[in-house]
């Protein structure tokens, strides 16, 4: 079995939203980020099984906004950024208040939940770009927005859950 074509080795593709575009264009860039997005939940997903269920189906959504950005419409839709609404109140409701900022880190999940969080955000940022353009939907925003709430008290909630200290940071500058 052959696992690659070689269409791409122009430096092209193609995808319907868009037809033959560079690999470079805005909407290849956001997808891109969206499947490294993935790819950092599911390394979440390998070192700390407690999160799947819940992680699995984030990575199915990311995937369905990925395919719409495609061009192909999937439904994506309100009831999926309820979905995560949701979990945060679930899962943030045993936090003590935050005052300060986190340094990103403590039990590995929470430092990949961190990792997670930060490419969250640059997919975000991309997807925003396309919104404007009018090629992303607005509730694909909103989703990555809430998201990375979402991986950032999931991280927080790991650190609680496994006795491991979260670091404040104390905003002293030397």
């Amino acid at each position: 079995m052959v696992w690659y074509t070689g269409r791409g080795d122009s430096g092209r593709t193609s995808i319907p939203s868009a037809g033959e575009v560079w690999k470079d264009d805005d909407i290849i860039e956001a997808i891109g980020d969206l499947d490294e997005l993935n790819s950092v939940i599911g390394i979440v997903v390998s070192v700390y099984p407690k999160l799947k269920d819940e992680l699995v189906e984030i990575q199915a959504d990311i995937f369905t906004i990925s395919s719409e950005l495609a061009g192909f419409n999937m439904g994506f839709n309100e009831s999926r950024l309820k979905h995560l609404e949701d979990l945060i109140a679930k899962y943030g409701s045993s936090l003590p208040l935050i005052t300060k900022f986190i340094f990103p880190g403590g039990h590995e999940a929470s430092a990949f939940l961190h990792l997670a969080r930060t490419v969250c955000r640059r997919s975000e940022r991309k997807v925003v770009k396309l919104f404007r353009l009018n090629k992303a939907k607005e509730i694909h925003v909103k989703y990555l927005n809430r998201l990375s709430s979402l991986l950032f008290v999931l991280a927080l909630w790991v650190n609680q859950v496994e006795n491991v200290k979260n670091i404040e940071w104390m905003g002293k500058v030397k």
